[in-house]
């Protein structure tokens, strides 16, 4: 009986890189050995690579594009990173900017 976090057709599974049809037996695609399930990090249930929310607990598996862009740019080392230094130059720019046109005004 197969578990409600699988989900595969009647024909097998397919692979969310190559999108080869694999048997619902394996753990690799035939055609490109990627993984075709990944593991719950809340409960440790096998789900399918494919899903984005654990079927047994509905904890989140992958993260978010924002969450990535937010540890890159604010790393927990204390160097400056590029998109710090990018950052702040764009906003040290809009800020001259307003206060340009703030003063302009009165």
């Amino acid at each position: 009986m197969p578990s409600k976090n699988l989900v595969q057709g009647e024909k097998g599974l397919l692979c969310p890189k190559c999108a080869h049809l694999n048997p619902g037996d394996l753990k690799e695609c035939e055609y490109c050995n990627s993984q075709l399930f990944v593991k719950c990090k809340q409960c440790g249930a096998k789900v399918q690579r494919v899903l984005s929310r654990c079927g047994v607990c509905n904890h989140r598996l992958k993260k978010s594009p924002f969450r990535k862009l937010e540890r890159r740019m604010f790393r927990r080392s204390r160097k400056v990173t590029w998109g710090q230094f990018v950052l702040l130059l764009v906003v040290a720019f809009v800020a001259y900017k307003a206060i340009q046109m703030a003063s302009g005004k009165l």
